[in-house]
């Protein structure tokens, strides 16, 4: 490109700015800008602080190195790449409406022989040379972010697809686990109905009674499994809405008449961990049973009293009723009846505790921590 294609300009300025000398003008700034005025005025209004910095800059390390600053004239505003060094204590100054131009015309001036030094025409080579080295620097590290962030985009787009891909599988998971508890549901159902069915065979009135409290415990646990099924959260179950319904469906099997057997509960909305769930479901069975069965006899009218909640990082179960009362010397660790037996048993499991009040009626509480926990 020759010099004079170059729509640039080249000029001297002293260490505060004013200008000194214009070298070259292509762009025609000549016609507005002068020597003695600062170079910071030739600029717009927005650029004037940008330009104090690029002086000062120049000054601080001898050389500055592609600038953008917006030349105001002619009524418009004009995006020009500049750069600038110091030369025998005088600042000199090039700039052209892109990077290119900018090389070309200072490449030009240093191949110029009149009015130039061979000090000067040095220091435009070296400078275009380390600015030209400097460019080709620059381009090797954008080629190696463009790698770089070309790797990351595929990184990133086979983490999206192992996310899908896992998301999928662990779908797929919930499924096969849903099913599974509803299968457990439908069985437990099945083994409730057979023996239902069955003790329809039996005369006796005691072993009606027996076949009735199985098909109880099954519906207990298959209740479980209906909750798990339905729920969203796989692991754990809402305990109260639990605990309500098993307490109504065996209020309505063993109590004949709810005007004088009243049912109370109070129970806090917590979850609780399948692991526990299940054996403290089997335990509320026998002691709700316990309680309906044997506690207001001979039309008796008395209240069962259910309470269920948190307790410091534990929980506390409470089944109690203004019943006659267990039985006075009997023990119900060592008693013969599979009902109680079943609860020492399952709250062993739960790594809880069982303590039995006998004032006023029949009142067990059992203390425990969620297994794992």
């Amino acid at each position: 490109m020759s010099q004079s294609a170059v729509e640039a300009f080249g000029l001297t300025c002293d260490f505060n700015g004013k200008i000194i000398e214009i070298l070259y003008d292509n762009l025609g700034i000549v016609d507005f800008v002068k020597p003695g005025i600062p170079f910071q005025n030739v600029l717009d209004e927005g650029s004037t602080q940008k330009a104090s910095d690029f002086i000062k800059k120049i000054k601080d390390e001898d050389a500055v190195y592609d600038w953008e600053l917006n030349l105001g004239f002619k009524g418009e505003l004009i995006n020009i790449h500049v750069s600038g060094l110091l030369v025998n204590h005088n600042i000199l100054i090039f700039g052209a409406q892109s990077l290119d131009d900018t090389f070309n015309i200072m490449e030009g001036m240093a191949r110029i022989n009149n009015e130039q030094t061979n000090v000067l025409r040095g220091v435009f080579k070296y400078f275009t040379a380390h600015l030209r080295d400097k460019e080709a620097k620059e381009g090797k590290i954008y080629g190696e972010l463009g790698r770089l962030n070309n790797e990351l985009t595929n990184a990133q787009r086979e983490l999206t697809k192992k996310n899908i891909q896992l998301t999928q599988l662990n779908q797929q998971k919930e499924m096969l686990i849903k099913e599974v508890h509803h299968r457990v549901k439908n069985n437990l159902m099945i083994i409730s109905s057979l023996l239902n069915l069955q003790s329809n065979y039996l005369k006796d009135e005691e072993s009606r009674e027996i076949f009735k409290e199985s098909q109880n415990r099954a519906k207990s646990m298959a209740l479980i499994h209906e909750r798990l099924y339905r729920s969203t959260d796989l692991k754990n179950i809402e305990f109260k809405e639990y605990i309500t319904t098993l307490a109504n469906d065996l209020y309505r099997n063993y109590v004949s008449d709810p005007n004088k057997v009243r049912l109370q509960m109070n129970i806090d909305d917590v979850n609780i961990d399948i692991n526990s769930a299940i054996p403290l479901g089997l335990i509320l069975n026998e002691l709700i049973t316990n309680s309906m069965k044997h506690a207001f006899p001979d039309g008796r009218e008395g209240t069962i009293s259910i309470s269920f909640g948190k307790k410091d990082d534990g929980f506390i179960l409470n089944v109690s009723d203004d019943g006659v009362g267990f039985p006075a010397g009997l023990d119900y660790t060592k008693t013969d009846s599979l009902g109680m037996q079943l609860v020492s048993s399952l709250t062993s499991q739960i790594n809880g505790t069982i303590e039995l009040d006998r004032d006023h009626g029949t009142k067990f509480t059992i203390i425990f921590k969620e297994i794992g926990l």
